[in-house]
């Protein structure tokens, strides 16, 4: 017998056409129809009847709702094609783009739109050319399913889009590329996206890196597909997963890179001229890379920043040319401690007097360039009220974020700035008070007021409360002499120009490597020079002579990690591994020995003669 589907499906392909019978009584049955009913009801009544009495008798309401049922999964189907279609390999569709973006940013010109309304636009275009160019699609029924969906979609808690109530993004996968840059062109016009990706190393800034980077930026720049740069990392991240249970709070776990490799070259010498020329190098290096993207073209760079961002490369990702977007993982510490290079980056003080959107205090160069472990750290909130940075989005959203700006990437100039802009914009959320607003009034008229170290250490004692007492306290950690040269600096540095002020903050800190106090240092003491300060300090403003022997070192950063105190040896005959690192899987013994033939191996492996890793820090001389 017959299933009620199967007589549904008999009842669709009867061949009512060539039927004579029923067509020669066709007028008989529609005349029995009341005339209310339009004639494809009619006509589907009479096919009923005649279907029913010679053949199968079926309940026509059961066949209708099997045809709505049908039709909704076909449609349904259609609809998952349209959202499924590869759009970014379709050049007609991608290439005729910044023509509907360009008139998206005319309209939002009279209202910032929202990320759902330009969500709301890409989705009509895409259907709109799906629909035209690859299938027939109902789009009014597409329309009509796509906001059923959001509606089901939508949280039901009021206050679930407030950024601090997303769900918590995971450790972040700490894989290394196959190289330091990971650079994706576009396939068309639109943006290329570099990712500094060498996590395990803490994505530390060589020579080699450096030159790398460069050479990433030059080839975007030059690139007449390549409407604008994305700089991503994949940060060093030290987080565990978090529990629901977990207070809200920022857990400073998430790193972008540790810097200039400066501790890492020095521990590759010995002796001071090799130490001063190796570090010295390296400091040319990052402040010619910082003179070049200051001069190129201006084409837009966007640095995305999700984790502590190093002071010593700070102008890498905070360069006052590029759109800088952080997460409320950044961090910027502008500690003064002694290190390879201790120098505040003066430069980013006459960047912040110069993008930030309210006035700064006075003397807030001072209070940064001079700053404490306390008020040190600053974090989204600080950054914005700074100038520092332009955007703050979660880390939530920032995939998707990135995801927006580089579908408005496809827009050539005039339109490029724009777009982009605007598609970060819709992302940008609160980050919350800034702690910097807490003490400006002291600054202004504690630092801003100073003429010298000495009336700015008389002013913070008059002032007897907790905060100047711990900038003071911090204070007689350090150096005299460095404390004596920062403050000189930020004050020189407020009339030159942005390459001056670079030439300046390079000197000093080659001037400090050069200093009896840079050598205690070294040396783990903290016997710092107390007489004749003046005639010290004068020294670091002097011309820089450097030593007659051009050698340096050179660290190399290995791209993978050398693991082989940590990583227990695999067999790769029976896939056991062992206890410890140099142990065989199988006997455990520290010399190599076939568990199936008895053979021995001093080296690797007796059957497959497999080595462990071995990568070591490559160290060059030139």
């Amino acid at each position: 017998m017959e299933t009620t589907v199967q007589v549904y499906e008999a009842f669709n392909t009867y061949p009512w056409s060539s039927d004579k019978l029923f067509q020669s009584g066709l007028s008989s049955i529609l005349s029995q129809v009341p005339q209310t009913e339009s004639s494809q009801d009619k006509l589907l009544k009479a096919k009923h009847f005649y279907f029913s009495k010679f053949y199968q008798n079926f309940e026509l309401e059961g066949y209708l709702e099997y045809e709505a049922e049908k039709n909704r999964k076909e449609k349904e189907a259609s609809f998952k094609r349209l959202e499924d279609y590869d759009y970014e390999n379709d050049t007609a569709y991608t290439s005729g783009l910044p023509n509907i973006i360009h008139h998206w940013l005319e309209e939002q010109s009279k209202g910032l739109w929202n990320k759902e309304r330009l969500d709301k636009e890409f989705m009509k275009a895409k259907a709109f050319y799906y629909h035209s160019q690859i299938e027939k699609v109902d789009l009014a029924a597409y329309f009509a399913w796509k906001t059923s969906q959001e509606e089901e979609n939508k949280p039901a808690c009021p206050f679930a889009n407030l950024w601090q109530n997303k769900v918590k993004v995971g450790p972040v996968d700490q894989l290394n590329g196959s190289s330091f840059i990971m650079s994706e062109k576009p396939k068309g016009t639109g943006a290329q996206i570099m990712t500094i990706s060498s996590p395990k190393s803490q994505n530390v800034f060589t020579i080699d890196r450096l030159h790398e980077l460069d050479a990433s930026l030059e080839d975007g720049i030059s690139h007449p597909q390549v409407t604008s740069l994305f700089i991503t990392t994949t940060v060093a991240d030290k987080s565990l997963p978090i529990s629901m249970d977990q207070p809200i709070g920022t857990i400073d776990t998430k790193m972008t890179s540790k810097g200039l490799a400066y501790e890492e070259t020095s521990a590759l010498v010995s002796g001071s001229e090799l130490r001063e020329t190796s570090l010295y190098r390296l400091a040319k290096t990052y402040y010619r890379f910082v003179e070049s993207s200051l001069n190129a073209d201006p084409k837009l760079t966007v640095t995305y920043s999700n984790g502590q961002i190093p002071l010593n490369a700070v102008y890498i990702p905070l360069n006052f040319r590029y759109m800088r977007v952080i997460t409320e993982h950044a961090l910027l510490n502008f500690q003064l401690t002694v290190s390879h290079a201790p120098i505040p980056p003066l430069l980013l003080f006459a960047m912040a007097r110069a993008r930030t959107k309210q006035p700064l205090p006075a003397g807030f160069e001072l209070y940064l360039a001079l700053a404490v472990p306390e008020y040190a750290k600053l974090r989204g909130p600080e950054l914005l009220r700074l100038g520092l940075v332009d955007v703050f989005i979660p880390e939530a959203k920032l995939s998707d974020a990135i995801d927006t700006a580089k579908k408005m990437a496809l827009c050539p100039a005039p339109d490029t700035n724009a777009a982009i802009q605007l598609a970060l914009a819709m992302y940008h959320s609160y980050a919350g008070p800034d702690r910097f607003s807490v003490w400006e009034k002291s600054i202004e008229t504690v630092f801003g007021a100073a003429e010298s170290l000495e009336d700015l250490k008389e002013r913070l004692s008059q002032l007897g409360n907790t905060w100047s007492k711990n900038i003071l306290s911090h204070w007689k950690t350090l150096p005299p002499v460095l404390l004596h040269v920062v403050f000189k600096a930020v004050k020189k540095s407020m009339n030159k120009t942005p390459m001056e002020i670079l030439s300046l903050e390079a000197k000093l800190n080659a001037k400090w490597r050069q200093s009896v106090d840079y050598k205690t240092w070294l040396r783990k003491q903290t016997s710092w020079i107390q007489e004749n300060i003046d005639e010290h300090v004068s020294y670091y403003f002097e011309e820089l002579k450097l030593p007659k022997s051009e050698e340096s070192v050179v660290y190399k950063a290995p791209q993978v990690e050398d693991n082989d105190n940590n990583t227990p040896m695999v067999c790769p005959v029976t896939g056991q591994k062992a206890s410890s690192a140099n142990a065989c899987p199988i006997s455990m013994s520290k010399e190599s020995v076939c568990p199936v033939t008895g053979q021995r191996s001093t080296h690797g492996c007796p059957v497959t003669n497999q080595q462990g890793n071995t990568d070591t820090i490559e160290r060059s001389n030139e």
